[in-house]
């Protein structure tokens, strides 16, 4: 069965998501306590990385705003568990034929993650990781990493090399320019390829009847629109890809949305852990995704954003709001 026999499977979930009546009376661990009085911070030092306000960054082509340690390594963990878990183990959703898939590109690889799935369930399939931030050796024949910006012309080891999906996964304010970026995906990519792009959108959003006032989630939410004119990066990028992947060329688009549960609230037990795990990957992430945007370009302290971050897992700790993220 083709494609135009048969859409992508449809995953979005119900519109209201049925809430655990337990949720409010849920025990913490010893390390979720720890988050209402301490946010985040590793001190660590490595050759061509910069060390700031206690966190790591590397420094190719000028950094990334986000921090590149040992935190960001759990952070982006936890979100490739959460993925897999959310898309029931499937490593993409476009409906290509497995047998003919020999080439495939994850832009922003970070730790490797996905490429590394990818390259163990297709042995027969090359797949390459394409990042910014250098990569330990490949532990797969049939996987490479490749250190570049993937909004500049790709150089590949193979010249002749043309790809049969690219996957893109939470490069949100990783990209400047999502117009290069796009362009050169289309550009070096077999004719009836796939690319397959996930993002979470910056937004709190509940079913509740009635909203806790002053959310500090929300207000987080409201602020990355500040942020993102101060750095001159998209933290909205969800709400554009879908027109700027077809103003890029490609056809057939589609988009979904699914709901992402901050925190085990739902009755569900699959949405139960997803929520566990996107509370995880909100609390190891939070303070990156401030910190050197707002010290640098916002004029806060350290001590601000750390204050910003223990209101915003307190709030999260209470178990008053069933809040979830659209992805």
């Amino acid at each position: 069965m083709t494609y135009f026999d048969k859409d992508m499977e449809n995953l979005n979930h119900p519109a209201v998501i049925p809430v655990d009546e337990r949720y409010g009376r849920f025990q913490f661990t010893e390390d979720e306590l720890d988050d209402e009085s301490s946010a985040y911070s590793v001190a660590s030092s490595a050759h061509n990385f910069l060390v700031e306000n206690g966190r790591r960054y590397h420094d190719y082509k000028n950094g990334h705003p986000f921090p590149y340690d040992e935190v960001s390594e759990e952070n982006e963990i936890v979100l490739h568990e959460m993925c897999l878990l959310l898309l029931d183990n499937k490593y993409f959703l476009s409906p290509i034929n497995e047998s003919s898939l020999r080439c495939v590109a994850d832009v922003g690889t970070g730790l490797g993650l996905w490429a590394e799935g990818m390259a163990e369930k297709y042995p027969d399939t090359q797949v390459v990781g394409i990042d910014t931030a250098p990569r330990p050796r490949a532990i797969y024949p049939n996987l490479s990493h490749i250190m570049f910006d993937a909004t500049d012309e790709w150089v590949l080891d193979d010249p002749s090399m043309k790809f049969d999906l690219v996957h893109i996964r939470s490069l949100f304010v990783g990209v400047k320019d999502w117009d290069a970026l796009y362009k050169q995906c289309f550009d070096n990519m077999n004719s009836g390829a796939w690319i397959e792009q996930m993002e979470v959108e910056i937004e709190a959003l509940t079913d509740d009847e009635e909203i806790l006032p002053n959310s500090q989630l929300r207000a987080l939410c409201d602020f990355t629109r500040e942020m993102s004119a101060a750095a001159g990066r998209d933290f909205q990028i969800s709400s554009a890809m879908k027109k700027k992947v077809e103003e890029a060329g490609f056809v057939d688009v589609q988009e979904q949305r699914l709901k992402l549960p901050l925190g085990p609230w739902p009755t569900d037990p699959k949405l139960k852990d997803v929520g566990r795990f996107y509370e995880r990957f909100y609390k190891t992430g939070l303070q990156g995704w401030l910190l050197q945007i707002c010290t640098r370009n916002m004029g806060w302290t350290l001590d601000q954003v750390n204050d910003a971050c223990i209101k915003a897992f307190q709030e999260i700790n209470s178990r008053q709001q069933h809040f979830w993220y659209p992805l």
